[in-house]
């Protein structure tokens, strides 16, 4: 096995781990939020809603953080407080992640995704990268993830910004208004 085979061998290894890490971190932060008070007969709170929106929009979570809406929906908390918040939470993520991966170094990014891949990801984010950045806040797409890779590709904070909260604000009110058409 070559030098190369082995690096890319050992990236991979660290890969798994740090997915069985995220899942783990995701188990343990929704039994210690929201599971800890359905167990206890409570309803939850909107600091649970906050923390585990937070945390779901960092890139190392992710977590379907859109039925959230519909549960909290269903126990009568308010759709434009609901909204306030995860808009809040998810934008404070959206500049954590820009930051990491504005942060990586060069190399740490070929080593990570590779020269020639990190370039035609460039190249994608350039050419697409608003309707991509919209589209995957509107759906329910890794867009932590992406946050992310907008900041190794040196894109535009301000429009990162933009185009997420667009997207998100577009998809929460829809979840609003029909988890009310469909709990009242």
């Amino acid at each position: 096995m070559t030098l190369g085979e082995r690096i890319k061998q050992k990236i991979r290894k660290k890969n798994v781990i740090f997915s069985l890490i995220g899942i783990f971190l995701a188990m343990a932060l929704i039994s210690f939020t929201v599971g800890k008070d359905l167990l206890s007969g409570k309803e939850p709170s909107l600091i649970s809603f906050a923390i585990i929106n937070f945390a779901g929009y960092l890139f190392f979570l992710l977590l379907p953080l859109e039925t959230l809406i519909p549960y909290y929906i269903a126990y009568g908390y308010n759709g434009v407080t609901l909204i306030i918040i995860v808009m809040a939470v998810a934008m404070v993520a959206q500049v954590i992640n820009f930051a990491v991966g504005y942060l990586m170094s060069g190399e740490i990014i070929h080593d990570l995704v590779g020269k020639t891949k990190f370039e035609k990801l460039h190249r994608y984010i350039e050419k697409y990268g608003a309707w991509a950045i919209f589209l995957f806040n509107l759906f329910p797409l890794a867009s932590s993830v992406l946050s992310l890779v907008a900041g190794m590709a040196r894109y535009s904070l301000k429009k990162l910004l933009f185009y997420s909260f667009l997207g998100l604000l577009i998809k929460y009110i829809l979840l609003v208004y029909f988890s009310d058409k469909i709990f009242f």
